[in-house]
């Protein structure tokens, strides 16, 4: 842990652009036994920069962040809240689905026949991470580029360091979604609490985080 903050310490300080930098791990990482580190921001300009690589929707990214409304205000026992949030993710869910041709990702799906939308994505750096004058110096320029949407040029700063980059995804089957989110409206307005909690957790529990090397992206499904 000591180590992990040292760290995340030594990034804050060598990168300029003010980025919020911390050390996680990823499937793709753990399977080369590497420490990664991932790099994500608030910042719009970074988030821009993932589109770029991922295209990621909002609709179904409000969507979830309403279902985990609703099962926070069902166990603290507020069901109107619950209700409004229930409301809100049926809404956001199916202008999902009627855009998910727009986003959805070309994958081995564990749900076969769905539409797996990508709701969140971030930059991820694969290999061990160790701090120096050189890489700072990339890194500074990175942060430029991502700043001004060019994740491209970004990626080719981190390679002159060394640094190998990935894009790690979460993804959503957005008709799996829908049809649970739909249920648990219908359980609510029966005052059968748990069971729409439990039609709301089946969705968290659907999604899917995998991490990808920056040539190994999948295509939009639309195009393969």
């Amino acid at each position: 842990m000591i180590k992990k903050k040292l760290l995340a310490a030594a990034l804050v300080t060598a990168v300029s652009g003010g980025m919020i930098v911390s050390v996680t791990n990823s499937a793709f990482a753990a399977q080369d036994q590497t420490k990664s580190t991932a790099m994500s921001s608030k910042d719009p300009s970074m988030k821009k920069a993932d589109k770029d690589l991922v295209k990621v929707s909002g609709d179904t990214q409000t969507s979830m962040s309403d279902v985990d409304g609703a099962r926070l205000a069902i166990f603290d026992g507020q069901p109107d809240q619950a209700r409004t949030f229930i409301d809100a993710a049926v809404t956001r869910i199916n202008a999902a689905v009627k855009d998910a041709d727009k986003y959805a990702l070309d994958i081995k799906a564990p749900k076969s026949g769905d539409s797996y939308v990508p709701f969140n994505a971030n930059l991820t750096v694969l290999n061990t991470f160790e701090p120096s004058a050189k890489k700072a110096k990339h890194i500074a320029e990175a942060n430029k580029h991502l700043r001004n949407g060019k994740s491209q040029e970004a990626i080719k700063a981190l390679k002159l360091a060394d640094i190998d980059v990935a894009v790690t995804a979460s993804m959503l089957p957005v008709n799996f979604a829908k049809a649970h989110i739909e249920q648990a409206a219908k359980l609510v307005s029966q005052s059968k609490y748990y069971e729409a909690n439990m039609a709301l957790k089946a969705v968290d529990d659907a999604v899917v985080v995998d991490t990808y090397a920056i040539d190994a992206v999948p295509k939009p499904k639309a195009k393969s």
